[in-house]
């Protein structure tokens, strides 16, 4: 298994929050709608040496071939609301890919759901 390169390294469980929380800017949600715990990944080869966070890096290099969202997360050790965060920040980047499945593409969104809700009250 992977470890976070912050964990071991001289990190305190009190502080083993603060790296995540650093990493994602404070934001808990990810700019992206269709990171569900099936969604596949897959990086996108660069030929341009970029730099990245060490964490950035490492999820990469697990998604050499399309890998679900929650095995990311599970070999990482990121709490799954952090690593959709760091995802969609690597998918608006362009450096890495997404696909969704039919069955993830059918559910309606909150909003969706929220008004027939509220027709249903009205009722």
């Amino acid at each position: 298994m992977i470890r976070p390169p912050w964990r071991g390294q001289g990190w305190s469980d009190e502080s083993s929050l603060i790296r995540p929380y650093s990493l994602t800017g404070g934001r808990t949600r990810p700019t992206r709608a269709d990171l569900s715990v099936t969604t596949q990944v897959v990086a996108v080869p660069s030929v341009e040496p970029t730099e990245l966070d060490a964490e950035l890096e490492m999820i990469l290099s697990m998604c050499v071939r399309p890998v679900p969202v929650a095995e990311v997360a599970a070999r990482s050790g990121f709490a799954l609301g952090v690593l959709r965060v760091l995802l969609s920040d690597l998918a608006d980047q362009g450096r890495l890919m997404v696909h969704t499945n039919d069955r993830d593409r059918l559910r309606p969104d909150a909003d969706t759901l929220r008004s027939v809700l509220a027709r249903i009250k009205e009722l």
